[in-house]
């Protein structure tokens, strides 16, 4: 456990010292550096970055395991399964539905904008170098959650929710749809920041992330027999 840790923060500082640090990386071609910089979040901060290498030892790790023992196709059901699945619940929350979506979808979108950014560079604001950790969330949630309801994710959220409400008494409205609705729409945010990337807008992810939890908590406010008729 021990060896396997350390290895793994050998190779995370291997590859900062080499395609971060400029002394080394200057002799580095760029159509070797600029990929790797892309793929290993390298120039990412340090929190966007943690979260990078804790998916790629973790669940990255497990699903080249999975992809070894059972093949790509299989091992990729999760993700076809995932569009039904969020049919389903989009189905049973109803009007509901659009309140989650649109504030997962703000998160997502202020999530990115601030991950593909660094705070270092003023004109470093919103770039495709240090997008692919979006992505990476993205896929891994989505992979998450189309595995359905037993997984860690739900049964820690359930405890998160009756632990808040027992302890502060207060009543919380918690269910594991919502939970996937809100999760959605957080993917669905990550992916909305990469055309606004491309259009080189600094702070495109946070105002439109911005306009989107507005416009969920609008929807809290807005009769049911008006959400009906504009349907």
């Amino acid at each position: 456990m021990l060896t396997t840790l350390l290895m793994q923060i050998g190779i995370v500082i291997l590859i900062q010292l080499v395609f971060w640090w400029d002394t080394i990386a200057q002799y580095i071609p760029k159509f070797i550096k600029t990929p790797v910089i892309f793929l290993t979040a390298t120039y990412n901060n340090v929190i966007p970055k943690t979260i990078y290498w804790v998916i790629i030892f973790t669940f990255g790790k497990k699903l080249v395991q999975r992809i070894s023992d059972v093949g790509l196709t299989q091992a990729l059901e999760p993700i076809t399964a995932f569009v039904p699945g969020f049919k389903h619940t989009f189905e049973r929350l109803s009007k509901k539905a659009y309140f989650y979506l649109l504030l997962g979808g703000g998160i997502g979108l202020v999530v990115a904008n601030n991950f593909a950014s660094y705070s270092r560079f003023s004109g470093a604001r919103n770039k495709i170098d240090k997008y692919f950790v979006c992505l990476l969330i993205s896929f891994t949630v989505t992979y998450l959650l189309g595995e359905g309801r037993k997984h860690w994710i739900f049964k820690f959220s359930r405890l998160a929710a009756s632990d808040i409400s027992r302890t502060f008494k207060i009543r919380i409205n918690y269910s594991d749809d919502s939970l996937y609705m809100i999760l959605s729409g957080f993917v669905a945010g990550l992916l909305q920041d990469a055309p606004l990337i491309l259009m080189h807008s600094k702070y495109g992810g946070y105002k439109l992330g911005v306009v989107l939890i507005v416009a969920a908590i609008v929807t809290l406010f807005i009769p049911q027999g008006a959400r009906l008729e504009s349907a």
